[in-house]
């Protein structure tokens, strides 16, 4: 049976002369941009595991929309990683944050971000993002 991981992410966003936007980091190994995320441990819930990862990996702070946007799966670590994403009003983007010196931080128009992703269903959810913000 295939292991599945529990994961949570954050699709951060801002509205900047009136375009909206969407803050995409590198992966670990520099090769992709992604979103910041990560494995939901033991004791956490998701939101709690999205604000650690947004603030370890982007260096942001924000406010999570609610309820998660959807899910989109990718295979990882021999298994699958299932991942619950939220929408994130950004509120604060720090200088210098733990991750700052092997990811870098990519500020881009939403719809040119689907593209950009390397999975393409996370791609489809952040497409979803100004129906979900307009709360239709």
């Amino acid at each position: 049976m295939t292991e599945v991981f529990a994961q949570a992410g954050a699709i951060p966003y801002r509205i900047m002369d009136d375009r909206l936007e969407v803050l995409l980091i590198s992966t670990s190994s520099g090769k992709h941009l992604t979103i910041p995320k990560g494995l939901i441990d033991p004791g956490f819930s998701a939101t709690e595991t999205i604000v650690n990862e947004a603030y370890e990996e982007a260096g942001i702070e924000g406010d999570l929309v609610m309820p998660p946007m959807g899910r989109y799966r990718f295979k990882k670590w021999g298994g699958i990683c299932e991942v619950s994403v939220y929408a994130m009003a950004v509120t604060r983007e720090i200088n210098q944050w733990p991750e700052s010196s092997m990811r870098r931080r990519l500020w881009i128009e939403y719809r040119q971000a689907a593209r950009q992703v390397k999975h393409a269903d996370l791609g489809d959810l952040i497409l979803t993002l100004p129906e979900r913000l307009s709360g239709s």
